[in-house]
């Protein structure tokens, strides 16, 4: 009986060999897990039936998509649309506050800001202006996982300088 048992692990591991990275390179799929027996063959690629694409709800947020959003032209005109629209509040230059804010939101999959608030900030003003910018945002290119655009959760900082 041992020897039965020793013949059946060496033909396991010799089955778990020939199907290793999931059995493609040879035109084989995966066998599913279960007792090896001697009448066990690799099945053709092409009977095997491949798993559909996970589905999701569309209120799901993400954290971690497979494609992260993207404000529309990168980091520089991100740049360029915060300094281009930045109103310093007129409190924290006479008060020399300084300091970033970071404000959590929800890029839709149309690429919108919803749910936008601020996380934490130095306040006198630079708080309510960073919601203003975030709001005021252009669309963005969209978070996609697998190839479809879903909403995601985003946290951004938004530096404020009073040396201007």
């Amino acid at each position: 009986m041992h020897s039965l048992r020793f013949l059946s692990l060496v033909g396991l591991v010799g089955l778990l060999a020939s199907v290793q990275g999931h059995g493609q390179a040879r035109g084989y799929a995966a066998l599913p897990a279960g007792p090896a027996t001697a009448s066990a063959a690799p099945v053709p690629a092409a009977a095997a039936k491949t798993p559909a694409a996970p589905t999701f709800s569309p209120d799901s947020v993400f954290i971690n998509p497979e494609v992260r959003p993207q404000f529309v032209g990168g980091d520089k005109a991100f740049s360029a649309y915060l300094a281009k629209s930045i109103r310093y509040p007129q409190l924290a230059l006479q008060r020399r506050v300084s300091g970033k804010v970071y404000v959590n939101f929800i890029l839709s999959a149309q690429g919108k800001v919803t749910d936008a608030h601020v996380i934490s900030g130095p306040g006198n003003g630079l708080n309510d202006e960073a919601l203003r910018l975030v709001w005021l945002m252009p669309p963005w290119e969209p978070a996609r996982v697998n190839g479809q655009p879903v909403r995601v959760a985003c946290t951004i900082p938004i530096a404020f300088t009073a040396d201007r």
